[in-house]
C-alpha cells in the first residue's frame, strides 16, 4: 500500500512535469496581402502614397512585422492599378496606430493566482484617396474611411503570441479597411475607375 509521502511526491513531480511541457507552437498568422483581390484600375499615371501620420508616444509598431503605415501601403501597392493618362490619385494615410493601454490586475494573494489581461491595444488606420482627372469637365473625387479594432493579452503571454496577436489586430483593421475603401473609390472615384 502505497504511503502518503509517495503519493505526494508522485503528485508534485506530475505538476512538474507538466509545467515543463512547452505549449504547442501558435499556427501561423494569415499573411496580410491582396493577391486574391483584383487590382482597380485607374485612369492615372500613378498613384501616390502619402504617410501624413504622427506615431503616439505609447505606439507599438517596431513589436509588428508589418506595421499598419507599412500595411497601407502594401494594399495601395497591391490594389490601386494606374493604367495611364494625365489623372493622378493619392493615398494619404492620416492615422495608423496601434496604442498600447495598461488594464488594471489584481492585487494581493488572490492576484499572485490570477492571470489578468495586462494590456490592450487600441488600433486605429484612417485613409484618404483623392483623385483628379483633368480635361474639359475636370474631375475631382474623395472618399475616405476610418477602421478601428481592440485586443487584449494576458500578462503570461510571450512574445511571439504579443507579435502575432498584434499582427492579426493589423489584418483585421485592413481587411475592413480594404472592403470600405474598394466600395468608396468605385462610388466616389467612379469617372476614374476602368474595372
Amino acid at each position: 500500500m502505497p504511503t502518503r509521502r509517495f503519493v505526494l511526491a508522485a503528485a508534485l513531480a506530475t505538476v512538474a512535469l507538466t509545467a515543463c511541457q512547452s505549449t504547442p507552437p501558435r499556427p501561423a498568422a494569415r499573411p496580410i496581402d491582396y493577391s486574391n483581390f483584383g487590382p482597380i484600375v485607374l485612369n492615372a499615371g500613378g498613384v501616390d502614397v502619402v504617410d501624413a501620420h504622427r506615431p503616439a508616444g505609447t505606439a507599438v509598431d517596431q513589436r509588428i512585422p508589418l506595421p499598419p503605415a507599412d500595411a497601407v501601403r502594401r494594399w495601395a501597392n497591391e490594389r490601386l492599378q494606374a493604367a495611364g493618362g494625365p489623372g493622378r490619385v493619392r493615398v494619404t494615410i492620416r492615422d495608423a496606430s496601434i496604442v498600447e493601454v495598461q488594464l488594471p490586475k489584481t492585487g494581493g494573494v488572490k492576484g499572485y493566482f490570477t492571470n489578468d489581461q495586462a494590456q490592450r491595444y487600441d488600433g486605429r488606420i484612417e485613409v484618404e484617396v483623392n483623385g483628379e482627372l483633368p480635361g474639359e469637365s475636370t474631375f475631382r473625387g474623395m472618399t475616405k474611411a476610418t477602421v478601428t479594432h481592440s485586443t487584449t493579452v494576458p500578462e503570461n503571454i510571450s512574445v511571439a503570441d504579443r507579435e502575432a496577436t498584434l499582427q492579426d489586430l493589423v489584418r483585421r483593421m485592413m481587411d475592413d479597411l480594404n472592403a470600405r475603401l474598394d466600395a468608396g473609390i468605385r462610388k466616389d472615384l467612379a469617372p476614374m475607375v476602368r474595372r
